[in-house]
């Protein structure tokens, strides 16, 4: 196995997935580093987690966003070849499915000041970096397409994030 450390980063530009060469402060990049980012906070959520359901939970959206990384790791056109929008959609719909069934189980009843226990306050703070991602997410479409089915799947990760800190409350 090759080494981690290659030194070929060092004039400012990484590889792709695909093989092409870009910016380290291409929007591609701030968008992989901030998904990268959210993932590495779902982990600490994770480990703080009091509720099997809540890791369990936190574990399968990782696991989905090292796939949907991946993804945007690869240019768009190498994108459309792997055909990321149907690895997205499943994750998608399971997402939305989620937020109704906590929903259901903690009804929202006016404003919520987060952080009201240790595994909340990290959740919340996954939440927000998953809204800093899908905003890199949605200016990198600008610029070049992602599929509707990742932008959809990110947008729906915050509020997924958010009944889940309120059922850790509970």
């Amino acid at each position: 196995m090759k080494s981690i450390s290659t030194a070929l980063g060092d004039g400012g530009e990484t590889d792709l997935l695909s093989g092409e060469r870009i910016a380290k402060d291409h929007p591609r990049i701030e968008a992989l580093g901030d998904l990268d980012e959210l993932t590495s906070f779902l982990g600490d959520a994770k480990c703080a987690a009091t509720k099997s359901r809540t890791r369990e939970i936190l574990e399968a959206l990782q696991t989905d966003l090292m796939g949907l990384m991946g993804g945007i790791a690869l240019s768009s056109e190498a994108a459309a070849k792997e055909n990321f929008t149907v690895k997205a959609e499943p994750a998608e719909n399971r997402i939305r499915d989620w937020v109704h069934e906590f929903e259901a189980a903690h009804p929202r009843t006016g404003f919520v000041l987060p952080g009201q226990t240790p595994a909340a306050a990290k959740i919340d703070i996954a939440r927000a970096a998953a809204r800093r991602a899908e905003r890199r997410v949605i200016a990198l479409n600008r610029l070049e397409p992602v599929s509707p089915a990742v932008r959809s799947y990110l947008n729906r990760i915050s509020d997924l994030l958010y009944v889940l800190a309120r059922h850790e409350e509970d």
